[in-house]
C-alpha cells in the first residue's frame, strides 16, 4: 500500500472519533484529503492542521486570558533588532556594532534566537565555551537574555513560548502525521502535550527512483539549451498531446527563476494557471508602483521613475482636468532632476510658464504633500515608511484588476503589523533595504491548493501532493536540484552540536530536506514529465542532469549500471527557443518565432528563403530595406533628405514661406550646418528628452551657466548706465553684489549636488566675472541696449530687408548694442566657450556664421523705425568671451560685406524651399547631435553624393553657401 492508502485505512479505524491531520502547510494537508476521497469516496471527522495553527488556536484563551501577545516571525525580528542597538549602544566595540545592524545581519542573529528557543535552550545553558569566539559567545548569551526579559516585561511570547499557555489534551482526539514530520524539539514536546498519547506518525515512502510503485508511472524526458527553451518545448508538448489542463502540476526546481518564463508564456497562451507560492508583487501595477516609489525614495528622488511609472499606467494623479500625458510632460519639461529642494524650487509658480502655472501649482501641491511626510537625515522610520507606500499606493494607484486591489490590502495590512513592533529611526538606506525586504514577503495570486480547470504550478519544496494525472517536473539540472549545504554563519555545527543536541546541524538540514522531498515525489502517480536546461545562458555554459534523473532513467529500464553517457544519448539534442527539431505536421507554433521555424522550414531541417516573406509581413522591414538601397544609389533620393519640392522664386510674395513665416538666426545657421538637423527639428519639430541626470561633480550644466553669467552682465550694466542713458561708472563691489544675488538665485532652483561642488563652480563664476570687469573697464563704448528684443511697433517679428528685395521675417534677441560713436553702433554677442572656429578667414563660415550680419542690419533698421536713432548704422559686430576660458578675447567682423550676406540667405532660402535636407559635410558635427541615434553615420555616406554630377543642380545653392569664408 502506499501513503494514500495507509492513511486512509489509519483514518477509517476509528471512523466515528475525531481526528487531526497534522501537516506541513494546509495545502498538503488538504490534496492529502482530496486524494483519499478521489480514491475512496467522502471521509469524515477529520480536520487539518499545522504545528503553529493548532498549538496557537490552543493556546488563544489562556493568552488572551493572561493579557499577552503573540508575536509572529516578522515582529521578533523588530523586537531583536531593537535589543541589538541597546546592545551595541551599552558596547560599542561589541561583537555586532550598530554600524552593523544591516537587514542581513539583523535576520541572521534573529533566526539564531529563534532556533535556540525552538531548541528549548535558555540563555542559563549557554555557555561562552560552546562558541569558537567568546565574544560571539557572550553576546548571544546576553542577547538571549535580554530577548527573554523583554518578553518577560512586556508580557508577549513567540511560538517557542507557548508551551506553558497550551492546556493538555484529553486524549478523545487521534493526531496522525507523515514522517519526516521536521518538527523542532519544542514543537514535539507541545505535540505531545496536545495528543495526550494519541499520537500516530506513519512512515514515508521510499525515495522515488528506488519506488517500485513509482516505476510503474508513464515517463517522458528532454532536455533543452536554456530555461526559456526547455518551457517552450515544455508548452508546445502540452498543446500539440492536448494534455488535460486541469490535471496538469507543474514542479519548479527553481520557483524563482521558473515561475516568470512559466506565467509569462502561459499568459500569452490564454492557459489559466495558479500558482502555490504566488508571483512577486511587481507584476501587477500597484506593485510596479509600490517598488517603483521606494526606488523613487533610494535613487534621490530621479524625475525619471516618475515619468516612467506615469507613461505605463502604474500611478496617475487623481486630476482628470490633465492626461497621464500632460504630467509626464510636465515633469520632463520642468527639468526637475533630483533632490527634494528641486523638486519644490522648479516647481514654483513663478518658475513656470503661464499655460503650465496652473497644472504646475496642483502637481506642486502633490510634491509637497509627499516631501512633507518623509523624514530627513538619520531619522527615517520603516514602519513609517511602509505606510508611506502603503498611503501612496492608495492615492495614486488606480486599482484596475483584483491584484492591485490585493496588493492594496496587503500593504494596509502589513503596515497595521508592523506597528506593533519596536522600530526606531535609522538612515535612509537602511530603512529603504527593510521596506525593500517588506516588499518581497507580498505575493499576488498564491493558490496554494489547486483550482479546478487550471494547470497547477508548485515548488520542488511543496509540490507533489495534488494527485494529478500529468506531472511535469522543470529543471531537473545538478545545480537547481542540489540543495546547499553551507553552514549557519552565526552558529556553526560544532558550535550547535556542543550547545544542543537538538539544534539541527546543516548536514542534517540537507539530510531531512532531502529525504522528506525523496518520499513526498514517491507519491505522485500518471505520467510524468522530466526535463532539464542543459545549457546556462547567463554563465554559458553547459550544466548537467542531476543525478535522480539517471536513477529515474535506470528504474525506468530496470537496469541500474546504466550511465549519465546513456541517459544524454536517449534524451537527444537539446530544444532551442526556435522550434526545429519537430516537423511541420506535428509542431504547435506558440508564438511567432515558432510560426516562422514552420513556414521557412524545409526538407531535412533545410531553411528556405523567406526574404520576399519577412518584406510582405513587415511592411516597416521593408521600407527600410527600400530606404537602405535608395542610399546606396549615386543620385539624392527621399532617403537622402532631397524632398524634391518646387518652390517660388519671388520672397517679395507674401504667401512665401520666407515671407509668411518667421525665422530665426539659430535656424538659418543650423541648415547650413546640417539640413537634416534642421529638419528633424523645425520640420518634423521632433525633440530629444530633457531629463537632467543627477551628477554629483557638477552643479549647473554649460547653458544653465551661460545663462546665469548673461543675467550678471546685463544687470550689472544696466545697473551702471542707467538703462543705457549714460555712460557707465564702474563698480567691482555692485558687481559683486548682483553677482552673489543671482548665484543665490539660481542655487534656489538649482540645488548643488554638495558643498564642495557649489563652493567650487562658485569660485569659477566669480573668475569670469572678474575677467568681465577687467576687461569692460577697458572698453570705449557706451552699453546702450540689453537683451533686445526685434519686434516692430506691434511686438511682431521684424520683417528684415536685404538688397535686391529679398525680405524675410526675422525674431531673436541681441545680447548688448553699444554706442561707438556718432550714430554708429556695435552689437555684441556673448560667448562662454573658447574662440576656435571664430577665425579672420571665415567671415560666414559657409553659411554657419549669420548672426553678427543680419543683427547688425535688424538693429540698424530697429533703431531707426522706432526713433531711436534715425541715422543708425551698426558698423561693428562682436563676439565677447568674457571668461577665464575664452581669456576676454573679442572677435570683431565689420559690417561691410552685406550684398554677400543677401545672396547666402538668398542660396539658403532657395535650397531649404526646394526640399534639400542633406546631412552636414563635417562628421566631427554628428558626436554632439542630438539625433545622432537616428541619423547614424549618414554624414559619411553622403561624401561621393555630394561631389557627384547627378545631384549638381539640387545641391548647387547649398554647395556654393559651403564654399564661402
Amino acid at each position: 500500500m502506499d501513503l494514500i492508502d495507509r492513511l486512509y485505512h489509519k483514518i477509517n479505524e476509528t471512523p466515528w472519533s475525531p481526528k487531526v491531520l497534522l501537516a506541513q502547510s494546509y495545502a498538503q494537508g488538504h490534496q492529502l484529503l482530496e486524494q483519499i476521497c478521489k480514491r475512496y469516496g467522502a471521509i469524515f471527522n477529520i480536520e487539518v492542521q499545522t504545528p503553529w495553527g493548532v498549538v496557537t488556536a490552543n493556546a488563544k484563551s489562556e493568552l488572551f486570558r493572561r493579557k499577552v501577545t503573540l508575536l509572529d516571525e516578522d515582529q521578533v525580528v523588530w523586537v531583536v533588532r531593537q535589543l541589538m542597538k541597546q546592545l551595541a549602544e551599552k558596547n560599542p566595540e561589541g561583537y555586532i556594532t550598530e554600524s552593523l545592524l544591516k537587514p542581513g545581519i539583523v535576520k541572521q542573529v534573529s533566526c539564531a534566537i529563534t532556533d535556540m528557543r525552538l531548541a528549548g535552550i535558555d540563555s542559563d545553558e549557554v555557555w561562552v565555551e560552546h562558541f569558537t569566539s567568546q565574544r560571539k559567545g557572550e553576546y548571544l548569551k546576553r542577547l538571549l537574555a535580554a530577548y527573554e526579559v523583554y518578553l518577560l516585561e512586556h508580557a508577549r511570547t513567540d511560538f517557542a513560548g507557548l508551551a506553558p499557555y497550551l492546556k493538555p489534551g484529553t486524549g478523545d482526539k487521534l493526531y496522525l502525521t507523515i514522517a519526516p514530520s521536521g518538527w523542532t524539539q519544542v514543537e514535539q514536546i507541545m505535540i505531545h502535550k496536545l495528543s495526550a498519547g494519541q499520537l500516530c506518525i506513519l512512515d514515508a515512502e521510499d525515495p522515488f527512483y528506488i519506488n517500485q510503485d513509482f516505476s510503474n508511472n508513464g515517463f517522458k524526458m528532454f532536455r533543452a539549451a536554456g530555461s526559456l527553451a526547455e518551457v517552450k518545448e515544455g508548452f508546445r508538448r502540452i498543446l500539440s498531446e492536448q494534455a488535460p489542463l486541469d490535471r496538469m502540476e507543474i514542479i519548479l526546481s527553481d520557483y524563482e527563476q521558473y515561475a516568470p518564463i512559466i506565467h509569462s508564456h502561459a499568459e500569452g497562451l490564454g492557459i489559466a494557471c495558479t500558482f502555490s507560492n504566488g508571483l512577486p508583487l511587481v507584476y501587477c501595477a500597484a506593485g510596479k508602483a509600490a517598488a517603483g516609489i521606494v526606488d523613487w525614495i533610494a535613487e534621490g528622488f530621479p524625475v525619471h521613475r516618475l515619468t516612467d511609472m506615469l507613461r505605463h499606467g502604474y500611478i496617475s494623479f487623481p486630476e482628470e482636468r490633465w492626461s497621464r500625458a500632460d504630467w509626464v510632460r510636465l515633469l520632463e519639461k520642468s527639468a526637475i532632476g533630483w533632490s527634494r529642494e528641486r523638486y519644490l524650487a522648479v516647481l514654483r509658480p513663478e518658475r513656470l510658464s503661464e499655460q503650465d502655472r496652473e497644472q504646475g501649482a496642483v502637481l506642486y501641491s502633490h510634491m509637497k504633500n509627499w516631501f512633507d511626510r518623509l523624514p530627513e537625515g538619520n531619522e527615517w522610520d520603516p514602519v513609517f515608511l511602509l505606510g508611506w507606500v502603503s498611503d501612496f499606493v492608495q492615492r495614486y494607484v488606480p486599482a484596475r484588476s483584483v491584484d492591485d486591489a490585493d496588493v492594496g490590502t496587503m500593504l494596509t495590512e502589513m503596515t497595521r503589523r508592523y506597528s506593533l513592533s519596536p522600530s526606531e529611526p535609522m538612515p535612509m538606506d537602511i530603512a529603504v533595504q527593510y521596506v525593500k525586504e517588506m516588499l518581497t514577503g507580498i505575493t499576488i495570486r498564491s493558490a496554494a491548493v489547486p483550482k479546478q480547470g487550471v494547470i497547477h504550478i508548485s515548488s520542488l519544496q511543496n509540490g507533489g501532493w495534488s494527485g494529478r494525472d500529468v506531472t511535469w517536473i522543470v529543471g531537473m539540472d545538478e545545480r537547481t536540484w542540489s540543495i546547499s549545504a553551507l553552514q549557519d554563519p552565526l552558529l556553526l555545527d560544532q558550535e550547535r552540536e556542543k550547545l544542543s543536541t537538538h539544534l539541527e546541524s546543516a548536514k542534517e538540514r540537507v539530510s531531512k530536506i532531502r529525504s522528506e522531498r525523496e518520499s513526498r515525489l514517491s507519491n505522485i502517480r500518471g505520467n510524468i514529465w522530466l526535463s532539464y536546461s542543459s545549457y546556462d545562458v547567463g554563465e554559458q555554459k553547459s550544466t548537467s542532469p542531476a543525478f535522480e534523473m539517471l536513477q529515474v532513467l535506470r528504474l525506468q529500464l530496470g537496469d541500474m549500471s546504466i550511465d549519465f553517457g546513456t541517459l544524454e544519448h536517449s534524451l537527444g539534442e537539446p530544444y532551442s527557443v526556435m522550434d526545429i527539431m519537430h516537423s511541420v505536421e506535428s509542431s504547435v507554433p506558440l508564438d511567432e518565432v515558432d510560426a516562422w521555424s514552420g513556414l521557412l522550414q524545409g526538407a531535412n531541417y533545410n531553411c528556405k528563403d523567406g526574404w520576399n516573406a519577412v518584406l510582405q509581413t513587415y511592411p516597416a522591414l521593408a521600407a527600410g530595406y527600400q530606404a537602405q538601397t535608395s542610399r546606396q544609389y549615386e543620385r539624392l533620393s527621399a532617403y537622402d533628405g532631397w524632398l524634391e519640392i518646387v518652390p517660388s522664386s519671388d520672397f517679395s510674395d507674401p504667401d512665401d514661406p520666407p515671407h509668411r513665416d518667421a525665422i530665426s538666426v539659430s535656424q538659418l545657421e543650423k541648415y547650413a550646418s546640417c539640413g537634416l538637423q534642421y529638419y528633424f527639428h523645425y520640420v518634423l519639430k521632433l525633440r530629444p528628452k530633457d531629463n537632467v541626470e543627477f551628477d554629483q561633480i557638477r552643479w549647473l550644466q554649460a547653458s544653465e551657466r551661460g545663462t546665469l553669467l548673461h543675467d550678471v552682465f546685463r544687470r550689472y550694466l544696466e545697473v551702471v548706465t542707467d538703462h543705457g542713458a549714460k555712460r557707465p561708472i564702474h563698480s567691482r563691489e555692485r558687481l559683486v553684489e548682483i553677482m552673489e544675488s543671482v548665484i543665490r538665485e539660481n542655487a534656489l532652483s538649482v540645488p548643488a549636488p554638495s558643498a564642495h561642488v557649489f563652493a567650487k563652480e562658485c569660485e569659477e563664476i566669480r573668475c569670469d566675472v572678474e575677467i568681465f570687469y577687467i576687461h569692460e573697464t577697458g572698453r570705449t563704448g557706451q552699453p546702450s541696449f540689453f537683451e533686445l528684443e526685434l519686434t516692430n511697433l506691434d511686438g511682431e517679428p521684424m520683417e528684415i530687408h536685404l538688397p535686391g528685395g529679398v525680405r524675410f521675417k526675422l525674431k531673436g534677441f541681441v545680447d548688448r548694442v553699444d554706442r561707438i560713436g556718432p550714430h554708429e553702433y556695435r552689437i555684441t554677442d556673448y560667448k562662454t566657450g573658447s574662440t576656435g572656429k571664430y577665425k579672420d578667414s571665415e567671415y560666414f563660415c559657409g553659411g554657419t556664421q549669420l548672426q553678427h550680419a543680419i543683427y547688425s542690419i535688424a538693429v540698424e533698421q530697429w533703431l531707426r523705425e522706432t526713433g531711436k536713432d534715425p541715422e543708425a548704422k551698426v558698423t561693428e559686430a562682436e563676439y565677447y568671451f568674457p571668461t577665464e576660458r575664452g581669456r576676454g578675447e573679442n572677435v570683431i567682423r565689420l559690417q561691410n560685406r552685406r550684398e554677400e550676406l543677401t545672396a547666402i540667405i538668398a542660396k539658403l532660402l532657395d535650397s531649404r524651399n526646394r526640399g534639400v535636407y542633406i546631412p552636414t559635410k563635417e562628421p566631427k558635427v554628428c558626436q554632439w547631435c542630438d539625433y545622432q541615434a537616428v541619423c547614424g553615420s549618414h554624414s559619411e555616406w553622403m561624401v561621393e553624393k555630394r561631389g557627384s554630377a547627378v545631384n549638381v543642380d539640387i545641391l548647387n545653392s547649398l554647395l556654393e553657401v559651403e564654399s564661402i569664408g
